[in-house]
């Protein structure tokens, strides 16, 4: 247990990394990672007790987050900037290493499910609905990452509104909040921001972002406490379906493969040391 505390600001950096890349989600890395739950709980428990100040400041939830978090801004301004150049003039690459991550996610995640004892002992009819949850989170991930980009003008409204829907992507796995950012036209205008701590743009879009968090995180703990296989065989979907975002990059076949199983191999890796920690 000790371990997985000293890991967890660790954890936090690699889904802050995940979270700057469109295409990628910092939930997925967290689902592989074996904290999603946490993730999820921790924030729906905070935002149910946000007016109860002497509960929340002593919960492990509240602790658990602000170390996670620590991680997860290190990792997410110690990238953007990087990954912005990378993706600039390294597409094939980047989006090919992120292509091998989500189908490692996805062969991990799967796997895990699979051993449900509800699963294993299942009839024919019972499988029927995580095909169905499968294919519905496959179909919305599919349709959203192959979206055609809005020409929306930079105002107050639209950076709220960035914040909300970007946030609430960013703890679905398989859908990313950065390509969010892309599809309103809103990515490089909130990277510039951060560069240049233009600080009433982020202060807009972190307050969009917190309502956001709260919506999503409460609604995301009821359903995977009410229907957790159906829930996570969605998120499958997602998962899967979002793999169309970075093969809409790629146009080189050889890098594509390389860089793919260095993608694979670095995700093994992640799930070995979330395994460590456990």
């Amino acid at each position: 247990m000790k371990d997985k505390k000293v890991l967890t600001p660790v954890y936090g950096f690699l889904m802050g990394i995940s979270d700057s890349i469109p295409g990628v989600s910092g939930a997925t890395i967290a689902l592989i990672l074996g904290i999603y739950e946490t993730f999820i709980s921790s924030w729906s428990y905070v935002f149910s007790n946000l007016f109860n100040l002497k509960i929340l400041v002593k919960s492990k939830e509240l602790r658990f987050l602000l170390i996670l978090y620590i991680g997860v801004l290190i990792g997410i301004f110690a990238s953007l900037g990087f990954i912005d150049f990378l993706i600039n003039n390294y597409q094939n690459a980047v989006f090919s290493f992120f292509f091998g991550l989500i189908i490692g996610s996805i062969f991990f995640v799967g796997s895990d499910l699979l051993k449900n004892k509800f699963i294993i002992n299942s009839k024919s009819r019972n499988v029927i609905i995580p095909l169905v949850f499968t294919i519905l989170g496959f179909m919305l991930a599919f349709y959203v990452s192959g979206a055609k980009f809005l020409l929306l003008e930079n105002s107050s409204l639209i950076t709220f509104l960035s914040g909300f829907l970007a946030i609430s992507a960013m703890i679905v796995p398989g859908i990313s909040g950065a390509f969010v950012l892309l599809i309103l036209n809103q990515y490089s205008y909130i990277v510039k921001a951060v560069n240049e701590l233009n600080l009433q743009v982020l202060l807009i879009f972190i307050i969009g972002a917190i309502v956001g968090l709260g919506v999503m995180s409460r609604f995301l703990k009821w359903v995977l406490d009410k229907y957790y296989l159906p829930t996570m065989f969605f998120m499958i979907g997602l998962m899967i379906g979002g793999l169309r975002a970075p093969l809409l990059k790629i146009d080189s076949f050889i890098p594509f493969i390389i860089f793919s199983v260095v993608g694979i191999v670095t995700i093994v890796s992640i799930e070995r040391l979330g395994h460590k920690s456990t």
